[in-house]
């Protein structure tokens, strides 16, 4: 009740006054050669400056664009941007660094698509993307979309595509170097560079983010006895990630390379030992990955046509260094040494063609040929096999129709084929858009997808998730009715737009705890899904604020279940985010100021509903000055009333509320130097 309290003015504030940033309506994407035709429908700037980006369309659906540059210095990772996204939750049990997803609109994290430059992030051997490990330093935008999935994204995703562009290279040879410190043992350094090469330009970029994690919390193993409660150490919380890009481009190529290494502790398997156990080093799980892309365009005609071969390695090794000791009051462990690695080959042929004055057609075909191979304890144990190949394709195409004289009225078709291990299952959907004025738009959509369950669902991963071979496809419907208006508001250029979502699924796959130690995925049966969501900001010369704010509700509907109309677990009904940014501060445009507050509500862990978090309510504050033109200083504190570690694990039927099995990061202060050359 008490968080609930403390969002409520920001709710106000949002319905009232905020706006959204760039357009989230009649968003269509083009070739950008094909502008140059004969065609009534929006031009196509894929990768357009910011300045354009208010002229970007990108879907029918609904779209919100981040831009990490604007932000360079804050040391936000890829789950602190999109923790403003609308209908976005991040899940994160064990604090900054340590393995995180995405659900978006009450999906599970395996139905969000993560793109990099074009590449799948999503593996068969993993059951979402970890979200910690991608690298924004180097990224130009980010473009998450919900409910409709334009056709240039394979397969039909029910959460949405969270898509990621980095710098385009563009032959200035110019540079930045990016040198940051902060609480818990933080160190961030980040190097760019990009200059002409040949007959195009190359850009290069080198990051380096890690931290230890410890801080000392005090574990209050029971309510009802305070005599109990006692220091603890959260340790074994530590992560290196490290990371290389290179990308050259011309008129017609682009040739990318990427490497990362995630170096993550993992913490001791029992909870309450940490403090007598201080001196216990836990397991280490080291993973690396590799990618490397090529593609070609060219136009045909009117035809617009794009041909991308493509290559991933991943090698995800777990040790347990105690080799499972049972002494000291540890628990034996037979899962202590495990190798997962993954190769997938990829190529893909997108196109666009422009048919008359009021169609223009867009498809995408790709096939995916990727081989998990296994090794180690938990594989002996539990099923045995070593090697498992999938074979996957996906075919759409999308027609984007102008309908009557005025360009107002656009309906947007799509239908996909998707398949794996020889199965084939047909999805297909529409969005239509309205524009009344200038002012007010309004669109809809309505699909179905379906799903296979990936290798990492039905086999583990070789650490804490064990395996469930028997998982069945997933499938369902999903549709959303959107309002947006834009104009001028309190003299400031602004835009807002409120959106209705719902979902109905079928044989949802979830994870779940098993115990503190190890987890499972499982068909859940049914769910149905409902929300709201509302994004918004307000822009003046000097002064920026941008909100967002979330209602969802997500309950299993199982038939014949004894969880029929609970909560599904990792979905908070509430959720809340407001950014305010002043420039010229005390009359010195050298000096700039930037506040965040955060809201998330109370949410369920497991299917029982025995284990409930508590909710947060973060603040955050940090300011940028300019020494010179081309070096910045930017100093900042996030959870300014240190309240992450605060957040219990809420006893709900029986037990006493507690500490959370693994606290959160809380009060966390940085200082980063931007240089420009």
């Amino acid at each position: 009740m008490r968080g609930k309290m403390l969002v409520i003015p920001l709710f106000t504030l949002l319905f009232t006054l905020l706006t959204v940033p760039p357009p989230l309506t009649c968003n269509l994407i083009v070739s950008a050669e094909a502008a140059d035709a004969p065609v009534k429908l929006p031009e196509e700037k894929i990768t357009a400056d910011a300045e354009e980006e208010d002229k970007l369309l990108l879907s029918p659906g609904t779209v919100t664009v981040i831009k990490p540059q604007e932000m360079k210095g804050e040391q936000k990772n890829l789950p602190e941007l999109l923790k403003q996204v609308p209908g976005l939750h991040i899940i994160e049990l064990k604090g900054r660094g340590a393995y995180t997803t995405a659900s978006v609109r009450g999906s599970t994290a395996s139905q969000v698509a993560v793109y990099v430059d074009g590449i799948l992030m999503n593996l068969g051997s993993e059951s979402a993307v970890d979200l910690s490990t991608i690298p924004v330093e180097n990224v130009e935008r980010i473009e998450v979309y919900r409910g409709y999935i334009p056709a240039r994204f394979g397969g039909a995703s029910l959460g949405g595509v969270i898509n990621i562009i980095t710098k385009k290279p563009d032959g200035k040879g110019e540079g930045t170097l990016l040198l940051g410190t902060g609480s818990y043992g933080k160190f961030r350094a980040n190097a760019t560079y990009s200059t002409k090469l040949g007959d195009g330009n190359i850009f290069v970029g080198l990051t380096r983010d890690q931290a230890n994690g410890e801080f000392s919390y005090l574990n209050t193993r029971n309510e009802y006895d305070p005599a109990d409660d006692y220091w603890a150490k959260r340790k074994n919380n530590s992560y290196q990630n490290t990371d290389a890009l290179i990308k050259w481009q011309n008129d017609s190529w682009t040739i990318e390379g990427a490497w990362k290494r995630n170096d993550r502790d993992l913490p001791l398997p029992v909870i309450g030992i940490e403090n007598d156990r201080s001196w216990e080093k836990g397991p280490k799980q080291v993973t690396d990955q590799m990618s490397f892309a090529a593609t070609h365009r060219r136009k045909i005609g009117d035809l617009d046509l794009g041909l991308r071969l493509e290559y991933l390695n991943q090698e995800k090794k777990y040790d347990d260094p105690k080799d499972g000791d049972n002494q000291f009051g540890l628990p034996g462990s037979s899962y202590k040494h495990n190798k997962y690695v993954t190769d997938r080959y990829g190529v893909a042929l997108d196109g666009s063609l422009p048919i008359g004055d009021s169609h223009l057609v867009e498809f995408l075909w790709n096939y995916y040929d990727e081989t998990l191979r296994t090794k180690g304890d938990v594989i002996s144990r539990f099923y045995g096999i070593e090697k498992h190949t999938r074979y996957a394709w996906n075919a759409q195409i999308q027609d984007t129709i102008s309908i009557g004289e005025k360009d107002n009225l656009w309906l947007t078709p799509i239908i996909r084929w998707n398949a794996a291990d020889g199965r084939t299952e047909f999805s297909g959907g529409a969005a239509i858009n309205y524009k009344f004025d200038d002012h007010w738009s309004a669109k809809a959509t309505y699909g179905s997808y379906n799903r296979a369950p990936n290798m990492y669902e039905l086999y583990g991963d070789g650490a804490f998730v064990i395996s469930n071979t028997s998982l069945e496809w997933e499938d369902g419907t999903q549709w959303d009715v959107g309002v947006t208006w834009k104009g001028e508001m309190l003299k400031a250029k602004s835009e807002v737009t409120l959106t209705y979502f719902g979902s109905h699924v079928n044989n949802l796959i979830e994870y779940f705890v098993v115990n503190p130690q190890y987890g499972r995925y499982e068909n859940v049966g049914n769910a149905h899904i409902q929300g709201l969501e509302l994004e918004g900001s307000l822009k003046w010369e000097d002064w920026e604020i941008y909100g967002s704010a979330t209602w969802m509700d997500a309950i299993d509907k199982s038939d014949d279940s004894a969880f029929d109309g609970v909560r599904i677990p990792n979905r908070p009904e509430y959720e809340g985010f407001l950014r305010v940014a002043r420039n010229n501060l005390l009359k010195s445009k050298r000096l700039s100021a930037f506040a965040e507050a955060r809201y998330v509500g109370n949410n369920f862990y497991d299917r029982n509903q025995e284990v409930k978090q508590d909710d947060l309510f973060t603040v955050g504050f940090g300011l940028r000055y300019s020494i010179r033109e081309d070096l910045k200083l930017i100093v900042g504190v996030d959870d300014i009333f240190d309240k992450a570690p605060e957040v219990l694990f809420l006893a709900e039927g029986y037990g006493p509320d507690r500490t959370m099995w693994y606290p959160l990061q809380g009060r966390t202060f940085y200082a980063s130097l931007l240089w420009t050359f």
